[in-house]
């Protein structure tokens, strides 16, 4: 199978911009006497979103990202002014808010922060030792569930900032953990399928349900703490009897309206409503007894990876693998309002000549051209249309023709020429064997040389077509033409550097 790059490689090729265009924008040029001197001007986009949650007060909506933990106001989601922001140091693995509201602890890297959630301060810090996948606050806020994965289940106690107890065996890594309203049981997923209750005060089994073929990505329990509800990979949402230790009921979709793999759940706050989430943006409301109410379809066809109620009831809010957090009308089911800013992984980036555009591509399949004079924020740029190119998911390289009038991309098989001012597709460059591992414009833009795991392939810009090709014994790692244009040099993992001229 090819495959192009990693999921973490960013690649950027910046375009030469003359020392006086740069001036004439108002920026000063970097040397090497200023390049000590750079700082960071604007950050472009609000990272990956990856959970959310509710204020106990419902004031505020916390978003989980791959930047930090952004605090939104309850009421405006879709605010184009960033929020506070709890910057952590490293990626977030989990939050939960404190039963009183006033603190929202974070994990990432084997430690957690206690932040205060007004003032956005850290408060202080404790190292586990361990890597949380999740984590939950006791009805009382005095212990802490930490789900450490396959090494099991870790009941930290809050005041003294230490491990009360550890609870052996292997829960799903992105399963959930919760506690019961009366804080008497903790409940979690195992990699076996099966959901465990263990008693808090001294980390002994209290049930095992057993039904889901599949993973345990969620679990809730009702207020009353009668029922715990589960979410699975086995397209169900499973209701369990606490105290007789049954199952009460298997929600799945009809024929009608099929459900994909559930991934969230959670009850409301007066126990009459369930939501759950699904693959391919679906969230169904269900009554009490399991019978669906309404089934939500956003524009977000991803996986409803986090849902939540406001504590009233009115609100629902869910978190999608598209990286678009939504706040929904539990009564009617419409959308109330949605994130904006929010990216996916950035794979690319590119200067235009003139300096005025910097065009990115993301992993989920959007390119953008953002406008570098008006620095305003990522997604409030222009996008272009999700199908001008092949397959954006692996979009790596990124170039520009010196004068401005093709952008082209690749996505490690096809290179695409795509139109900057509308992002409509021109032509496409697919005759070449191989995985694309680079290429560049000529000076004159009419032809592009492509360096692939197979060899050299050189394009007509004007009509797509390949005007000759070379075979290489291993991968080539460059390309690049000379600046009169009469040579082309390759450099290969074969250990040679390979000239290519007219005769």
């Amino acid at each position: 199978m090819k495959f192009f790059c990693g999921l973490l490689t960013v690649v950027m090729l910046l375009c030469l911009v003359p020392v006086g265009a740069a001036q004439d924008g108002g920026r000063a040029v970097i040397t090497p006497d200023s390049a000590s001197q750079l700082v960071e001007l604007i950050r472009l986009g609000r990272g990956s979103t990856e959970y959310v949650a509710y204020s106990p007060d419902g004031q505020t909506i916390a978003v989980a990202s791959t930047v930090g933990v952004w605090l939104y106001p309850a009421a405006a989601l879709n605010t184009e002014t960033e929020p506070p922001l709890l910057k952590t140091v490293k990626l977030v693995e989990a939050m939960a808010f404190a039963p009183d509201g006033k603190t929202l602890v974070t994990a990432s890297s084997r430690e957690l922060q206690y932040w205060d959630a007004a003032t956005q301060e850290l408060l202080g810090t404790a190292n586990t030792g361990k890597s949380a996948y999740g984590l939950a606050f006791s009805p009382d806020g005095a212990l802490l569930a930490v789900n450490i994965g396959y090494g099991g289940l870790l009941l930290w106690d809050v005041a003294a900032n230490v491990e009360k107890v550890t609870i052996s065996g292997s829960l799903q890594t992105n399963g959930g953990v919760i506690f019961s309203p009366d804080g008497a049981h903790v409940a979690g997923s195992t990699s076996d399928y099966k959901v465990h209750l263990w008693n808090t005060a001294d980390g002994s089994e209290a049930a095992v349900f057993e039904g889901h073929s599949r993973y345990v990505y969620d679990l809730a329990f009702s207020p009353d703490g009668a029922v715990l509800a589960s979410a699975g990979y086995d397209k169900s949402v499973r209701l369990w009897d606490v105290s007789a230790g049954v199952e009460l009921a298997a929600l799945a979709g009809t024929e009608e309206n099929p459900l994909d793999e559930a991934y969230s759940v959670a009850f409301s706050p007066d126990g009459r409503l369930l939501a759950s989430g699904h693959a391919k943006g679906k969230i169904a409301l269900w009554d009490a007894a399991g019978k669906t109410l309404k089934l939500v379809t956003g524009p977000a066809a991803g996986e409803i990876r986090d849902v939540a109620f406001s504590p009233d009831g009115k609100y629902l809010v869910s978190a999608s693998s598209e990286n678009v957090a939504h706040v929904w009308d539990t009564v009617t089911g419409a959308e109330v309002m949605a994130t904006v800013g929010h990216t996916f992984l950035m794979n690319a980036a590119v200067f235009s000549p003139d300096s005025g555009t910097l065009a990115l591509a993301e992993w989920s399949k959007q390119l953008w051209l953002w406008d570098v004079a008006g620095f305003q924020e990522l997604n409030f740029a222009t996008p272009l249309p999700k199908a001008s190119a092949a397959s954006l998911s692996n979009e790596s390289l990124l170039a520009f023709a010196s004068d401005g009038s093709v952008l082209a991309t690749t996505d490690g098989f096809d290179i695409v020429l795509l139109n900057p001012a509308d992002g409509a597709e021109i032509l496409r460059l697919d005759d070449c064997r191989g995985t694309i591992v680079g290429f560049v414009f000529s000076p004159d833009n009419s032809l592009i040389a492509e360096a692939t795991s197979d060899g050299l392939c050189v394009y007509s810009v004007a009509v797509g077509a390949l005007l000759v090709s070379f075979t290489s014994a291993d991968w080539l790692e460059g390309v690049v033409f000379s600046p009169d244009q009469t040579l082309i040099a390759t450099t290969s993992k074969d250990h040679t550097a390979r000239i290519y001229g007219l005769p």
